[in-house]
Parts: structure tokens; C-alpha cells; sequence
């Protein structure tokens, strides 16, 4: 009998160390596991803004500086800054003055919170919020004390919004590398995004809208990507606008109404606007323009958008029916495959409007047939060698400059 007793509280104290083992090692799985979701580990370089002194929901609390303390404390390496549910008020810039530094949240909080009655930030819809005080820049990029580069920012899973229309979301004023941009929400502010020199940014999976420009990449960008946002700017601004891309690709988007220009681009070389759902109630909703130098930009492509008019108005810029929907001054531009929906257009409309450059190709395009036009397509002198199939009847092309400009017609 002893020996079954001495048995049995082996066997009980043998299952009581292995429930005590599998409790050692799951409850830390289990309490990380929102950092694990979110590609995280609590680590050295690992920063949870409430750890630091952050408070939510107090609007005459600056975030800002508990931010600004942790980048100031960050090592070469740089690190991750997580920001948890709720409304962290900004009321001074987040500056980013080193490279390899992350910024990302909870979730988004996917919500607008514009309030006709009510111009403030509106409750629910969850998420990680930055909550900006009126004019203020959210997060600047810039080493006052280094023009080197600031290379490997990330910026993912949160919201910025504004208490007022002005100011800028995410601003780098100096060149940057590899700035990401993923699955943000940016709202009521002037600028979404503005990027200066930027090299191989990539902004994707975003809602950048409600603001008067979405996205300005100023100065020179190569290699910039901008893929399967929701976007959208107000009369006074440009959705996208680029100046000087080379090799860029904007893709997948969905662009709203509103802007002066949904994509205006100076001098691009080498790049692709591709599959977008573009709509407008103006003229000029893709510019291929020259910039400041008077340098045009060559080799790009334009193929697969579907492009619309959803009601037409005068432009705010001033500029007429004949200035055309797209409206190209740029060489070696493949113009192909777009459906273009011109419905909502006065009589005498253009859709595509080659304004000078040479050796532009504009291919089998659909346009919208509802209201008769001579000019559907205008090339314009100085134009030459501009080639047009399968896309308008020959009563629909206007050629104003020399004879290498050709329309080879629908049947």
C-alpha cells in the first residue's frame, strides 16, 4: 500500500511541474502576442509611448515630446515606437533627426471623423490616432546638424488627423532613402504627405483624403512608388504631384474628385501610371508638365485607367474645355488601353491633349461618346511624329501642328 501511495504522489507531483512548466513558458507567448501580430518583440529597441509618460485623451497634453525623448534616446540603430489605441494629442512636431526609426500603431482606426456640425476629431472608430493641433506639422524628417540622408523610416498602422484643414501629416525636408508609408490614415490636414529628394519611397494600402494636397514629392524622387491608396484633394491642390520623378510607378489607385489635378507630374522620366480608378469634375486629371527649367519629361507610360468626369465644372485654375483631361507636354509618352468617360463634358471637349514633344503614341483608348467633338485628341504645334490608333474617328482628331502628327482612325 505505501509503495502505490509513494507511486501517486510521484506521478502528482510529476503532472503538477509539467502544468507549472507549460505556464512558464505560455503566458509570455500570450502576452506578447498583439506585439507578435505586429511584427514586434519587446526588446531594446522596442518603445511603447505609454511606458514613457503619453496620455490619451488629453488634448492639452503634447505627445510630441514624449516622442522627441524617445528618438533622443535612441542608439544608431534606431528603433520601434508603438503607439496603442486611443487619441494622443500633437500640439508641436514629432522630429525624426536619425535614420532607421518606426513609428507604428495598434490598427488605424479607419475613420474620417469630418462632422459637417462639427469640425473636430468625432468619437469611435477605435484605432491608434495622432490628434494634430491647427497648422502643426506631425512628424517632420530633418537633422538640422547633418545633410546626410535620413534613411529607413516607417510609418505603419495609425491615424494622423487634424483639427483643421492646414498643416502637414508626415513632412521629410531634407533627401530621404527609403521613406515606407503602409496602411495609414491621413485626413484634415493641408498636405498629406510631402517628401523632399526622396529616393525609392513607397506609399501603399493607405487613406490619404479630406486634404488639400494627398501626396507632393518635391524636388527629385527616383524610384517612388505609390500603390493601392484611397486618395484625395481639395480645388485649391493636387492629389499626387511629383517634380522630377524618374523610374516611379503609380498603380492600383483610387483617386477621388476635387482636385485641381488628380496627378501632375513635372518633367517624369521613365514611369508608369497604371490602373487606376481616376475621377474629377475638371480638366487636367493626369498633367505630364515641363518644370521650373523648362525641362519636359519623356518615356512614360499611361495604360489601363479608367478615367471620369463625375460632374463638370469650371476649373479652378481657369483652364478650358480644350486643355483636355490629359493633357501631355513630354515625348515617347505610350498613352493605352484607358477608359475614358467624358459623359459629364460640354460639346467640344477634349479628352487628350498633346501639347508639344515628339514621337507620343496613343493607342487603343475608349472614349466616352455622348456629347459630339472635333477635338477629342489635339496635338499642337510643336508637336511632331504623333501617332494615334484605334481610338478616335478621323472627324474627332484636331492636328494644329505639321503633317508627322497622324490619326489612324476607328472603322
Amino acid at each position: 500500500m505505501k509503495r502505490i501511495v509513494v507511486i501517486l504522489s510521484i506521478v502528482l507531483l510529476l503532472l503538477i511541474g509539467l502544468v507549472v512548466g507549460i505556464a512558464t513558458v505560455s503566458l509570455p507567448i500570450f502576452s506578447e502576442s498583439k506585439l507578435s501580430i505586429l511584427g514586434l518583440e519587446k526588446n531594446a529597441g522596442y518603445y511603447n509611448i505609454l511606458d514613457y509618460g503619453a496620455q490619451p485623451n488629453q488634448p492639452s497634453f503634447d505627445n510630441a515630446e514624449v516622442f522627441n525623448e524617445i528618438i533622443n534616446d535612441m542608439g544608431e540603430n534606431g528603433g520601434t515606437i508603438y503607439i496603442p489605441v486611443g487619441n494622443f494629442y500633437i500640439n508641436s512636431p514629432i522630429e525624426i533627426d536619425r535614420s532607421y526609426v518606426s513609428i507604428v500603431g495598434d490598427n488605424s482606426g479607419l475613420r474620417s471623423g469630418v462632422d459637417g456640425s462639427n469640425p473636430k476629431t468625432q468619437p469611435g472608430g477605435g484605432g491608434a490616432k495622432l490628434i494634430v493641433q491647427s497648422g502643426v506639422t506631425a512628424i517632420q524628417i530633418l537633422d538640422e546638424e547633418s545633410s546626410q540622408r535620413i534613411s529607413g523610416i516607417t510609418f505603419r498602422s495609425f491615424q494622423i488627423r487634424g483639427e483643421e484643414n492646414n498643416g502637414i501629416g508626415i513632412q521629410a525636408v531634407q533627401d530621404t532613402d527609403r521613406v515606407v508609408i503602409d496602411d495609414l490614415v491621413i485626413n484634415h490636414v493641408g498636405t498629406g504627405v510631402q517628401l523632399h529628394g526622396a529616393d525609392a519611397p513607397s506609399i501603399r494600402n493607405s487613406w490619404i483624403a479630406e486634404t488639400h494636397t494627398s501626396i507632393l514629392l518635391n524636388g527629385a524622387s527616383q524610384q517612388a512608388s505609390i500603390v493601392n491608396n484611397a486618395l484625395g484633394a481639395q480645388p485649391s491642390g493636387v492629389t499626387i504631384e511629383m517634380e522630377n520623378p524618374q523610374w516611379f510607378t503609380i498603380n492600383g489607385n483610387n483617386i477621388y474628385p476635387d482636385g485641381a489635378s488628380n496627378i501632375r507630374l513635372y518633367n517624369p522620366t521613365y514611369g508608369t501610371i497604371s490602373s487606376n480608378t481616376i475621377s474629377s469634375r475638371y480638366t487636367g486629371i493626369i498633367e505630364l508638365l515641363i518644370n521650373e527649367e523648362g525641362a519636359a519629361g519623356y518615356g512614360n507610360l499611361i495604360s489601363g485607367n479608367t478615367i471620369s468626369v463625375s460632374s463638370f465644372r469650371p476649373h479652378p485654375e481657369e483652364k478650358g474645355i480644350d486643355w483636355g483631361l490629359l493633357h501631355i507636354v513630354a515625348s515617347n509618352t505610350f498613352i493605352q488601353g484607358n477608359q475614358i468617360n467624358t459623359d459629364a463634358l460640354p460639346e467640344g471637349y477634349a479628352a487628350i491633349t498633346i501639347e508639344s514633344g515628339e514621337n507620343n503614341r496613343i493607342s487603343n483608348n475608349s472614349i466616352g461618346v455622348a456629347h459630339l467633338s472635333e477635338s477629342k485628341i489635339i496635338v499642337r504645334q510643336p508637336s511632331r511624329r504623333t501617332l494615334v490608333t484605334d481610338s478616335i474617328h478621323q472627324n474627332e482628331f484636331q492636328n494644329d501642328g505639321e503633317e508627322s502628327n497622324v490619326n489612324i482612325p476607328l472603322p
